[in-house]
C-alpha cells in the first residue's frame, strides 16, 4: 500500500475503503499532510481511482 488517493471527504473515508474491498482491492484509510487519504498498491491505483470516481467519492 504505497500509492495514495486524496480528495475524499473525511465522513466518506471508511465507506470509500469498503467500496474498494468489495471489488477485491485492498485499501487502508489514513491522514496525509493535507487531509484524508486512501492507500492502495501501485498496481491497483488506477482501478481504485476509477472506482472511487464512479462511486462519487472523488472528482
Amino acid at each position: 500500500v504505497t500509492a495514495q488517493i486524496a480528495g475524499i471527504e473525511v465522513m466518506d473515508l471508511e465507506d470509500a475503503v469498503k467500496a474498494l474491498w468489495k471489488i477485491n482491492i485492498y485499501a487502508e484509510s489514513g491522514m496525509g499532510c493535507t487531509g484524508p487519504i486512501i492507500r492502495v498498491s501501485d498496481a491497483n491505483l488506477e482501478k481504485a481511482h476509477e472506482e472511487l470516481k464512479k462511486a462519487g467519492y472523488i472528482n
